[in-house]
């Protein structure tokens, strides 16, 4: 025996702009799957979640911080130390700033 589907029809009130309602006929599942369509993709632009351990990243950063005055430090002390027991003034050359591709090859070096 074939079944016969039976489909239901909801009736949704639509307010109009010169204030009458009109009736628009709805499937019962047509506003899920609308919605479920609206969710599917993330919106655009970036996001910035926040840290489930700030402590750690406070931790972190100061770590950072005190690597790279202590590098700088370090330096300091050895052009410090070349320019008083050299013969010859020492100039220090400083490369540029920010790091470049890490497969890119650096002037003055040879890959032989």
């Amino acid at each position: 025996m074939a079944q016969k589907k039976k489909h239901r029809v909801y009736f949704r009130l639509a307010s109009m702009a010169q204030g009458s309602q009109k009736f628009k006929a709805q499937r019962p599942g047509a506003s899920k799957k609308q919605q479920q369509n609206k969710q599917k993709w993330p919106k655009k632009g970036g996001r910035i979640i926040a840290p489930k351990k700030a402590q750690v990243v406070q931790q972190q950063k100061l770590k950072k911080g005190l690597e790279i005055a202590i590098r700088n430090k370090i330096e300091q002390e050895v052009t410090q130390k070349a320019s008083t027991s050299l013969h010859k003034p020492l100039s220090v050359i400083k490369g540029p700033e920010g790091k470049g591709k890490p497969g890119a090859a650096r002037p003055g070096t040879s890959s032989k």
